[in-house]
């Protein structure tokens, strides 16, 4: 099974076991009656019993009623469990693209991805180079392919 982080308990809200979670997925994962993962030495459910939209959002799960029960989990992590197809064409978990390698048309290694940034404009590749982050737009005109161990860009002057 693959799971990937799915977003991060901040602090808890109020007496009743509420949570401000931070959201770092695309996908729609807090939704009520939903399931979200907490790591420990496996992978435990936690069922989502509310949610109230904002930044962060603000999340309740069943079993978790106090803020006594809830103190234990804030700063962990939540992790959704993944499967291939929530994705379409084109489409790609930010962890399968963080850590891998850039390469230009002329398979020359350039940089290496150590982040994805969403600005208004669009999602950005954040790419390590000479000790530099340096932004790649992930649009089709710039990212070419993504392959298992690489990704391959169409290198124009002042990309990098």
């Amino acid at each position: 099974m693959n799971y990937n982080i799915c977003g991060k308990i901040l602090k808890p809200h109020g007496l009743k076991g509420e949570v401000k979670v931070l959201n770092s997925s695309d996908f729609p994962r807090f939704k009520k009656n939903k399931i979200v993962y907490l790591k420990n030495e496996d992978y435990e459910a936690l069922y989502i019993k509310d949610v109230k939209e904002g930044t962060p959002l603000i999340v309740s799960f069943k079993g978790y009623d106090d803020i006594n029960k809830i103190l234990p989990l804030v700063g962990k992590d939540l992790y959704a469990l993944c499967e291939d197809s929530d994705l379409g064409p084109n489409e790609y978990y930010y962890s399968d693209l963080i850590g891998k390698d850039i390469y230009n048309q002329d398979n020359e290694l350039r940089a290496k991805v150590v982040d994805i940034r969403e600005l208004p404009q669009g999602k950005y590749l954040v790419c390590l180079k000479d000790g530099k982050n340096k932004l790649i737009p992930f649009n089709e005109y710039f990212i070419k392919d993504v392959l298992v161990d690489k990704i391959i860009i169409n290198e124009i002057d002042g990309l990098l």
